[in-house]
């Protein structure tokens, strides 16, 4: 199982550490925290806090040094009980975390640095902890989690897929066990009753939207049960009566406390799609066809500005008195699937906006003659999403594959109406800091940047802006070339697939072996295994967007994913592999791989350089593609190539772009360096486009659940 991203910024220790002289000091002197405690803003106050904490941790550490493992289990179920019986968490906070250091030394070799314990107290308290990349989130998390389940109540950890879902799970629970505290794991296609012992145990861990889907369908198997625990105020008194009904079948336990990983991607990225449980869709029969394939055929044959108005800028599609003439006498369909002339009108503008705002090989794939959607801020398939409204109908009609019938909605709920029915909620990010205002707004969560372990040496080269994508492209090839055979490793983000695709073929023209990582079917279970040796001398590897998110690129390569390569078809899973196994199998990787020669090979030339080949919708979402080189204290370097062809400049406008798109194509020589400007001005339209899109969603999901509260009836339940 690859472990790189867990063992982050974590120190071993000695089985008897002598106080505090093992800490690496990276708060400064406590006067200071005390001040920032009673006077800075509120989250320089989280964090002085959390700093005045790691003291009296320590020491607590020390205490439980010299215990035996059976008398840490005893220990944690002693600190069970006194939870359980009443005892403040916060009192008990310092010699938790204590334990817990020492139960992770033990389980996993791992010890957390201060900056990991100041994080956790940031967590335990409701807020959002900024950790840049690479700086161990999932050790970090071990502490507060482990305080929060001790009241017995559940523990949700949630995280962006079902591969970290699964590997944070398995890994952690060492620790865990350690304690005396059980884990469960949830994945997609569960059945009821493995998922209901998942919420049984003290901690669950799971994707965010696996969580939702949950509290939905136990919302629906209330309804269908005629109500679950609606039962009338003299059943009590009523002879034989056995206590409210419970055959609802419900899985999920009330909602307690709550962690989220990568907290940027599910509050932010994903906090414009709510999430809808529907039934089961179908194949539309061939009568059921012919509206949509007759609105593709119509959109093909309109013009625009002529026939429609688009707006990039403002996402608005509108016909016009041409274009509704030419509707009317285009001989739409009839009979029994014949719609009225507005609900025709309403599905041209889909084709339309099919042919013009989705593109094939960045909003989706094609696979096995189904339209599969491409999630833009990971790049990874969601082949169990549809657009809604006849909006994925018309992607099919487009593409010529089967149409499948829209499926009514049985239920659903967005992100920040979800994770707000947790009584403590808090987060992990590695960007997050600029959108603190919306979290604070909507979740109530204080962004607290917490400090690197050790010093970023990371050096951010400019921008650099050519005319067209062929002159980028070509740029990129030779910049690769140069840095391989300075004995590199080379990360190449990109924002679909189609140009990861482009580049790839650049770089085989040109001679140079590389990796590459997309939405393609097959690649993605290879994810982790290609993103962990992305760091070995004079690799390449070509990802699009945030893939492999989760999984440190180690330079020199990862002995870890290699030895569990080797292992993985003799044991289950990494926890049943024996520890002599597990080290014999690593050290002899080490050796047969040259793991540390190469590693300071690396290292000595520069480490890791990630190359952007055009600027994402978010500046965040830029930051997570530079964090991933010079990681950890280690060097490292990033750049963005950019050119007046990229997507991003849809923010300017249609004829500013267009415009620009002409310029560059003539490439008659000028001073491209001077649009860098228009490249920030583009993107921070389309951060303000998409945040005034989350707050509407969220008005609406608000204004909704109330109507339906008022009528009596459930806000989740359509």
């Amino acid at each position: 199982m690859v472990q790189t991203s867990l063992v982050a910024n974590a120190e071993p220790v000695r089985a008897k550490p002598d106080g505090r002289s093992l800490n690496r000091v990276r708060f400064g002197p406590r006067w200071i925290h005390f001040l920032k405690a009673w006077c800075g803003p509120p989250s320089m106050r989280r964090l002085a806090h959390g700093a005045l904490q790691i003291a009296r941790i320590r020491w607590w550490e020390d205490q439980f040094a010299t215990l035996a493992d059976q008398q840490i289990l005893q220990k944690g179920l002693h600190l069970r009980g006194r939870a359980r019986g009443g005892e403040s968490l916060d009192k008990l906070l310092p010699e938790v975390f204590g334990l817990v250091s020492v139960a992770a030394y033990r389980s996993v070799g791992l010890r957390p640095f201060d900056v990991q314990l100041a994080a956790g107290v940031v967590l335990h308290h409701g807020a959002l902890g900024e950790l840049a990349t690479g700086e161990g989130k999932t050790l970090t998390a071990i502490a507060p989690v482990a305080l929060n389940a001790l009241l017995g109540k559940g523990v949700h950890v949630t995280t962006v897929n079902d591969y970290l879902a699964a590997r944070d799970g398995e890994w952690t629970s060492n620790v865990y066990n350690a304690l005396g505290l059980t884990v469960g794991t949830l994945q997609m296609k569960m059945p009821d009753d493995a998922r209901a012992q998942a919420y049984q145990c003290d901690i669950t861990y799971g994707t965010a939207s696996e969580f939702g889907f949950d509290f939905l369908r136990d919302r629906l198997k209330v309804k269908n049960s005629g109500g679950g625990d609606a039962t009338p105020f003299w059943s009590p008194f009523v002879p034989g009566f056995a206590g409210p009904p419970t055959g609802s079948g419900g899985v999920q336990r009330p909602h307690h406390y709550a962690l989220v990983d990568e907290a940027d991607n599910i509050f932010i990225d994903e906090a414009r799609t709510p999430l809808i449980i529907s039934n089961p869709t179908r194949p539309a029969s061939e009568e059921e066809s012919l509206v949509y394939n007759w609105a593709d055929g119509l959109a093909v044959m309109m013009v625009r500005n002529d026939h429609f108005f688009l707006d990039e800028k403002k996402q608005k599609l509108e016909l016009t008195e041409s274009g509704r003439q030419l509707i009317r006498y285009s001989n739409p369909p009839r009979g029994p699937h014949s719609h009225a002339m507005d609900k025709l009108h309403e599905h041209v503008e889909r084709a339309l906006q099919a042919h013009y705002r989705f593109r094939r090989d960045q909003h989706y794939l094609i696979e096995e003659d189904k339209v599969v959607i491409i999630d833009e801020a990971t790049g990874r398939r969601m082949p169990d999403r549809h657009w809604r409204d006849g909006l994925h109908q018309a992607v099919e009609a487009k593409e010529k594959v089967p149409i499948t019938m829209a499926a009514d909605h049985a239920a659903q709920i967005t992100y920040q109406s979800y994770f707000r029915l947790y009584k403590k909620l808090c987060g992990m990010s590695g960007t997050a800091v600029q959108n603190w205002m919306e979290l604070w707004r909507v979740y109530g969560l204080h962004v607290v940047q917490v400090p690197t372990n050790r010093e970023c040496i990371r050096k951010q080269l400019p921008d650099r802006i050519f005319p067209n994508e062929t002159a980028k492209f070509d740029a990129v090839a030779e910049e690769v070339a140069k840095l391989r055979a300075q004995g590199r490793p080379v990360l190449i983000g990109t924002r679909t697939v189609e140009k990861s695709e482009k580049i790839s073929e650049r770089l085989v023209a040109a001679g140079i072996p590389h990796q590459v990582l997309n939405a393609r079917p097959g690649l993605q279970e290879k994810e982790a295994d290609i993103v962990a040796q992305a760091g070995r001398p004079g690799s390449v590897t070509i990802a699009t967007n945030m893939a492999g998110r989760g999984t440190d690129i180690l330079l020199g390569g990862n002995a870890e994913t290699l030895a569990w390569a080797r292992l993985r078809d003799h044991f289950p899973t990494r926890r049943d592999v024996p520890p002599e196994v597990w080290k014999q199998t690593v050290e002899q990787v080490e050796h047969e791989e040259n793991i540390r020669e190469q590693r300071a090979q690396v290292v000595k030339a520069g480490g890791l350089h990630v190359l952007g080949t055009e600027r994402n919708e978010a500046l965040r979402i830029d930051r997570q593609l530079l964090g991933r080189s010079a990681r950890q204290g280690d060097p490292g370097s990033s750049q963005f190539f950019l050119c007046l062809e990229d997507e991003l400049l849809e923010g300017l406008g249609p004829d500013r772009q267009a415009a620009m798109q002409e310029l560059g194509l003539k490439h008659k020589g000028g001073n491209w360096q001077g649009y860098l400007e228009a490249f920030r001005k583009a993107q921070k339209r389309l951060e303000t486009r998409h945040y005034r899109q989350r707050i509407d969603l969220m008005m609406y999901e608000k204004n909704r659940q109330e109507v339906l509260k008022d009528l009596g009836a459930d806000p989740y339940v359509d």
